[in-house]
């Protein structure tokens, strides 16, 4: 599978020497002042496409966590062990799943691993509460965000339940920036009427690679890569380069640009 991380570490731009979406990162700013939280996580979660019996290996994360937090989880190689990064097991589907929150700190059912890896967090500053939080947008596709906080002394349960509104209307405030206009069944269509080069170059495409970067990545010639944007284009029946990739975002094919990728 691939992570496809943005990142704003303490919403500073220029980790990764990319521009940053200002209006995500202004809406983050927003998001933390409403619930006054220490940092956040955010990822889609495609549903299983039919017959299969994993999600799409694409996995779009967005975090405000530390760049020091960030180095740590991928050398413990935490991602296989985080509760959110792990499908929507954690909110089964039903009617009331959007606006569902769940105390990861004091789980039951969280494995032992992941339980040790909350506590490495709180270890290294980034709160004592972790509250997920399904959402979902007007299409169906599904996501979680997770809200850290240090709540000191206070009674975790009147905490959440003094913060469970706002929750609610944050996390979908943030799944709808990001996925408001993703259709799982639209983009399965649009998907399989590309092949998976095609997709992997409006990938790159949309995150401002140029034709010859492309072809750098991917390891295919320069003019390999205009002939599979090209297809793309005609395929989807756009008339340039750029109302392509944006029709690919729209319909959800491929996923908001990344300012880092991690391969997993």
């Amino acid at each position: 599978m691939n992570l496809e991380l943005t990142h704003f570490p303490d919403f500073q731009k220029g980790l990764f020497k990319e521009t940053v979406a200002g209006d995500t990162l202004e809406m983050l700013r927003d998001v933390k002042h409403q619930v006054d939280c220490q940092y956040l996580a955010h990822i889609g979660h495609p549903e299983p496409r039919p017959g299969a019996d994993v999600v799409d290996e694409h996995l779009p994360l967005l975090t405000t966590y530390p760049v020091s937090w960030m180095l740590r989880y991928f050398a413990k190689d935490y991602i296989k062990i985080d509760p959110i990064m792990q499908g929507m097991s954690l909110f089964p589907p039903r009617a009331d799943a959007p606006g569902t929150i769940r105390n990861l700190t004091s789980e039951p059912a969280l494995a032992p691993a992941a339980t040790h890896y909350f506590r490495d967090a709180q270890r290294r500053g980034l709160g004592n509460l972790y509250l997920a939080v399904c959402a979902t947008n007007p299409f169906g596709f599904r996501g979680i965000t997770l809200f850290t906080f240090d709540t000191g002394d206070e009674d975790q349960t009147a905490f959440i339940e003094r913060k469970r509104k706002q929750l609610s209307a944050a996390s979908a405030r943030v799944h709808n920036a990001l996925h408001g206009s993703r259709n799982p069944a639209l983009a399965a269509i649009i998907a399989n009427l590309l092949t998976k080069r095609e997709i992997d170059c409006l990938f790159w495409a949309a995150n401002g690679k140029t034709d010859g970067e492309i072809g750098e990545i991917l390891n295919i010639a320069r003019w390999t890569v205009v002939t599979y944007l090209q297809n793309a284009k005609n395929k989807l029946g756009c008339s340039n380069r750029t109302s392509t990739v944006a029709t690919a975002l729209a319909l959800g094919v491929i996923d908001i640009p990344a300012v880092a990728k991690a391969y997993l």
